[in-house]
């Protein structure tokens, strides 16, 4: 029996040296992997020209075509993509259905050159819909076993339009398993699609590196008041994340609590927007909208904080309601896909989506309870990337081993 299993890797989200952040939580799970496999990511991107002049992402033309992160080989084949402003949101199941082509086209040859040369025990799939046309033919033309791993949108969103259906859906059913992050995601996926194999392993958060700290301490460190009660977000600044509904019951929150600070981590297309609203209601001295951080300064954050706040419309189970338990944080969060999985009565508390009476309701008893951290931190050591690796790594040699 072979000491490691081998593994490729295909997605369309990875961190790389000039976006340290992008889906973090699979490059640490793919650290705790290492155990247990050898690895191989093969992660298309998107060509850039490299002309400064009038090109907002020229530092994206510096990714290489091949880097190490995190001690992992990564591959970066380049694929043409059309600029996502010409296309409306209701049309972008049509643009990604002709990305996934694109981007199919153009890792095609080196994803065939690492099956041949390297001859990898499993694929997996971290994705569906830009990662579904690569997986199909890997699993026809070398007979490997094929795992694909769901996270919430390539299922709630993309299996319901077309043509983006035709393709999660064809790539779901040649699967040899169907990975979930939480039982809700699982049923959704049964409703549609029978006969399959599924597990549910949540990607986990790095427990040791949340481990909770002084509080009074980390506000030192990000230069944050130690007299208020302080309130994290942390996100895509995207509609379905729901910030909006945050600002608005934030004005709810200060007619009983004054005393408060509210942190924005992130960034995205809906920022201004945001900001513009947080002016328009007063809010600007209890909102900082901080922009992106680095993951080390996130768990800063994290150790921060008094709440973790995570107002979505759509998600899988988030990774970072795990790491905010991790860190003995209190969360409250929509009552959501496989959230209330995560979020019992002991760690925080549920709201109705696109609610702000129900949202400030639960902020304010959330800052004012008085929690019990080791039920927070034994809950937080049932979502961890090293359980999590542990799972995947059993699913692995059951497959590895026919």
């Amino acid at each position: 029996m072979k000491e490691k299993i081998k593994l490729l890797v295909i997605t369309h989200s990875f961190p790389t040296k000039n976006n340290p952040v992008a889906a973090i939580f699979l490059l640490n799970q793919l650290k705790e992997l290492k155990k247990y496999c050898e690895i191989k990511v093969v992660y298309p991107y998107a060509y850039v020209p490299k002309i400064k002049i009038f090109n907002p992402y020229y530092r994206f033309s510096k990714v290489p075509s091949k880097e190490r992160v995190g001690g992992i080989e990564v591959y970066h084949p380049r694929y043409i993509m059309i600029p996502r402003m010409l296309f409306k949101l209701t049309l972008l199941h049509f643009y990604l259905a002709i990305e996934s082509f694109f981007s199919y086209l153009a890792s095609k040859k080196i994803t065939e050159k690492i099956a041949e040369e390297w001859d990898p025990d499993i694929i997996h799939l971290h994705g569906v819909l830009g990662e579904g046309l690569l997986g199909r033919r890997l699993k026809r033309k070398y007979k490997k076993p094929l795992l694909i791993t769901t996270y919430g949108d390539d299922i709630n969103r993309y299996l319901e339009q077309m043509p983006s259906n035709f393709l999660v859906r064809s790539a779901l059913k040649i699967s040899d398993a169907i990975i979930c992050q939480s039982r809700f995601l699982q049923n959704e996926i049964e409703k549609r699609i029978s006969g399959k194999k599924f597990f549910v392993v949540p990607m986990g958060a790095l427990l040791d590196k949340f481990k909770p700290k002084g509080k009074n301490n980390a506000r030192k460190v990000l230069g944050l008041p130690k007299d208020k009660k302080i309130i994290l977000f942390i996100g895509h600044l995207f509609e379905r994340k729901g910030v909006e509904y945050l600002i608005s019951a934030l004005k709810l929150v200060l007619k009983k609590e004054k005393n408060i600070l509210c942190c924005i981590i992130g960034s995205g297309h809906s920022e201004d927007k945001l900001k513009k609203m947080a002016l328009d209601l007063d809010l600007d001295s209890y909102i900082n909208f901080l922009g992106q951080k680095t993951h080390n300064e996130i768990v800063t954050y994290m150790h921060a904080c008094d709440i973790f706040v995570l107002p979505s419309l759509s998600e899988g189970l988030p990774v970072v309601l795990c790491e905010a338990l991790a860190a003995g944080k209190p969360v409250v969060a929509t009552k959501i896909a496989g959230t209330p999985e995560l979020v019992t009565k002991d760690v925080g508390f549920l709201v109705r989506p696109k609610d702000p009476n129900d949202l400030s309701e639960k902020i304010i008893l959330a800052l004012n309870k008085k929690w019990d951290k080791k039920k927070l931190l034994r809950r937080s050591k049932d979502f961890s990337a090293v359980k999590s690796a542990k799972k995947l790594s059993d699913i692995y040699k059951s497959f590895s081993e026919k």
